[in-house]
């Protein structure tokens, strides 16, 4: 079942389907969104927050890909996101985040994709991350386990809040009237 996701979306990468958005974002290599609300998820993100605009550009300057989607199947409890490891090759290393649609609020789904990226870009800081078990082992040490395999580092909890912030605050409002009003 693994392998087929990642050969799934390895296909979506290498033949431009995941993330080509004509809307006026820019056209990642590194964040690919693998659904229409995905899509919609990082241009509000972009748009709102540019805390999480900026994490975006890093990641895209990384060996790192970033999948994101925004669909959680069979989840009706539990973390409402998460960050996973794909696999490798000789040209980056593979992410998957989700976040879940369904339980969130679209303010909330943004917050959580800034956690998430956070979790991302730890990622790209610990390149011996190179599979399940290294990522497990990298957040044992700058984090900690809730539950088994479940991790959390304080960084990624201080980048969420920073965001909701940000979004109650409005500080990115009326620039997010001038990129919807031009494309």
């Amino acid at each position: 079942m693994r392998k087929a996701l990642i050969g799934i979306l390895l296909t979506s990468f290498t033949s431009g389907a995941a993330f080509a958005d004509p809307d006026g974002l820019p056209p990642w290599k590194h964040v690919l969104a693998l659904s229409p609300g995905a899509i919609e998820l990082i241009r509000e993100s972009v748009a709102r927050s540019s805390i999480v605009e900026s994490m975006l550009q890093e990641l895209e300057e990384s060996g790192v890909v970033v999948y994101i989607s925004d669909l959680m199947p069979g989840r009706a409890v539990g973390p409402a996101s998460y960050l996973t490891y794909l696999s490798n090759d000789e040209k980056a290393r593979y992410l998957l985040v989700r976040i879940d649609r369904f339980r969130t609020t679209p303010y909330e789904r943004i917050a959580l994709l800034g956690h998430e990226l956070q979790h991302a870009l730890e990622v790209v800081a610990a390149p011996e991350v190179r599979d399940a078990s290294g990522l497990a082992k990298l957040y044992r040490r700058i984090g900690w386990e809730g539950q088994e395999n479940k991790f959390e580092t304080a960084a990624a909890q201080t980048v969420g809040n920073r965001v909701r912030s940000q979004l109650a605050k409005g500080d990115d409002r009326k620039r997010a009237a001038v990129v919807a009003s031009n494309p």
